[in-house]
C-alpha cells in the first residue's frame, strides 16, 4: 500500500510542476524556471507515524524552486526576477503557503534572492515547515555546500 501511495504521489507531483519560459522578441528562449511540489517535505511528513495524510497536503501547500536559469547574453535584464515573480504569483493564486529553494553557496546568490523577497538562511540554518501543516515540527534546510532560501505567503521578511 505504501509503495502504491508513493507512486501516486510521484505522479501527482509531476502533474503539479510549474515550468516557466522567458522568450525574447525573436521567440528565442532566454530563461527558464522549474518549480515542483516538495517531495522532500512530502516524504518526511509521510514517514511520521499517523501523518501520512499530510504528505499530499504538503504537495498542495509547499513548492520547491528547482532551477532558475538565464542565458549569459540575457543576464542583467530582470529576466530571472520576472520568472520568480510570476512563479510566486501563480503559487499564491493556487493558495500555496511556502516557496523555497537552494543554490550552491559558492555562487553567492543570497543578495539576489533577498531582493526578490525571499529569506536566505545561513549555512546550517533551517525553517520549520511541519508545525503549520501538521502540528508537528519538521525542519527544512540546505545540505552541505548549499544555501537555503524561502518565502512564506503573507509573511513579512
Amino acid at each position: 500500500m505504501r509503495a502504491a501511495s508513493a507512486g501516486s504521489l510521484q505522479s501527482a507531483a509531476a502533474s503539479m510542476s510549474l515550468p516557466l519560459v522567458a522568450l525574447d522578441r525573436d521567440g528565442q528562449v532566454v530563461g527558464a524556471l522549474l518549480a515542483v511540489p516538495s517531495g522532500k517535505v512530502a516524504s518526511t511528513v509521510s514517514q511520521l507515524p499517523g501523518y501520512e495524510r499530510y504528505a499530499l497536503l504538503s504537495m498542495l501547500k509547499y513548492a520547491k524552486i528547482k532551477a532558475v536559469a538565464v542565458g549569459e547574453d540575457a543576464r542583467g535584464r530582470g529576466i530571472g526576477a520576472a520568472l520568480l515573480k510570476r512563479c510566486v504569483q501563480v503559487y499564491w493564486q493556487l493558495d500555496y503557503m511556502l516557496l523555497f529553494g537552494e543554490f550552491e553557496t559558492r555562487r553567492d546568490l543570497g543578495t539576489y534572492y533577498t531582493r526578490q523577497g525571499f529569506t536566505v538562511l545561513r549555512p546550517g540554518q533551517s525553517t520549520d515547515v511541519g508545525t503549520m501543516l501538521a502540528g508537528m515540527p519538521v525542519q527544512l534546510g540546505a545540505g552541505p555546500g548549499e544555501t537555503f532560501f524561502h518565502r512564506w505567503r503573507g509573511r513579512v521578511r
